[in-house]
């Protein structure tokens, strides 16, 4: 990526363009942004109520990195590698229940913190004390609920880093809500179109025209951040009816932490857009339904996370098609960078972002 291709992207905002065409069609790119960026940084894996409790399990890749999230028996939750340290077989897959970790392959068996409790016919072998094999231990943070992960040991606390944004999303009580559905989507394009398209309210006018921007209008919109401590809020107002121009006016909040923790706050329901890259021309999605958990297990909660659940699905089939087009356009030789509207702030926050790691990181192996 060329030092003349960034000078549109690190401009200020009034004169500022989008990232260049490599930065989502290049396999080289891709490969830096998983050593600069998704080994380096946090990544949500998970909330702390999809593991109630001691035992309870999930697994999650992290940067091509199997890993295991799991509540230990004093009640913390503990991350760790799910590679045996024997032969590279991950210990275990999916989600659920257990007392124990037992590789499938040569049947070693490590206790939910990871420690090796037994490991057949390996008497023999010398120089080998089980308490130093392990299951790798993985950095773990939580903040409002959501469980984070940072392949980095050295890595600065998360939550040290997110004080400023805590005011905007208190009022949502996130801590105290629990995922009530879950839906896929395998999306075959480059993972920053959706953190593109997820911080800005300006497309409201596009695929949006009927279905949100009637609601929140394009313009309206605003948004604050810290580039430096990586997080950017989108702030879109209800639009205002002539009767009620005295009353509090409601917002729906997307917000962002880098590289790609978004989650949309509205006043009935949180959205969480879990994002996994996988190549530079795909990445797999799932959108997490959040609601108080009084609402979930209440009488009506069933029709209520339906409800909650089709409405952000379909308008993310409006957003698709969006997400799609401009990674088929910019596979085209005359595509160039655009500009970005003002309305583009955040987009313009996280190429800020972005570049300070990918271009300007120190590069170590």
């Amino acid at each position: 990526m060329l030092e003349e291709e960034l000078k549109g992207v690190t401009a200020p905002l009034a004169s500022a363009t989008t990232l260049p065409r490599s930065a989502y069609t290049s396999t080289a790119v891709f490969d830096a942004e998983l050593r600069d960026i998704f080994y380096r940084e946090w990544i949500c894996v998970a909330r702390l109520d999809q593991l109630p409790q001691p035992g309870d399990y999930l697994t999650v890749d992290v940067a091509e990195q199997p890993l295991i999230v799991v509540r230990l028996e004093s009640g913390q939750v503990h991350a760790m590698s799910s590679i045996c340290a024997h032969r590279a077989m991950p210990v275990v897959t999916d989600k659920g229940t257990t007392s124990h970790f037992q590789c499938p392959y040569h049947r070693w068996k490590y206790d939910l913190a990871g420690k090796l409790i037994s490991a057949p016919y390996m008497d023999g072998a010398e120089d080998f004390p089980p308490e130093t094999c392990r299951l790798t231990p993985v950095k773990l943070e939580t903040w409002q609920g959501f469980i984070f992960v940072n392949l980095d040991a050295a890595a600065q606390s998360l939550v040290d880093r997110l004080g400023e944004l805590d005011p905007f999303v208190n009022g949502y009580q996130m801590e105290d809500l629990v995922v009530v559905a879950s839906t896929p989507f395998d999306s075959p394009w480059n993972w920053k179109l959706l953190i593109e398209n997820f911080m800005e309210a300006y497309h409201h006018i596009g695929p949006h025209k009927e279905s949100v921007q009637p609601e929140y209008h394009a313009n309206d919109s605003y948004s604050s951040g810290s580039i430096e401590n990586g997080w950017s809020v989108l702030h879109m107002p209800a639009a205002r009816k002539a009767e009620d121009e005295s009353l509090p006016r409601q917002e729906i909040l997307a917000s962002l932490i880098m590289p790609c923790f978004a989650w949309l706050n509205t006043a009935s329901a949180t959205f969480w857009y879990q994002v996994q890259p996988l190549k530079n021309n795909q990445f797999h999605l799932w959108i997490h339904s959040l609601l108080p958990r009084e609402i979930a297990q209440g009488p009506d909660g069933e029709e209520v996370t339906e409800a909650v659940q089709s409405t952000i699905n379909n308008i993310h089939l409006e957003d698709i098609v969006v997400n799609k087009g401009p990674f088929h356009g910019l596979q085209a030789p005359l595509a160039k960078p655009g500009r970005l509207s003002p309305l583009e702030k955040s987009i313009w926050q996280f190429n800020q972002w972005w570049v300070q790691r990918i271009i300007t990181a120190p590069h170590t192996e």
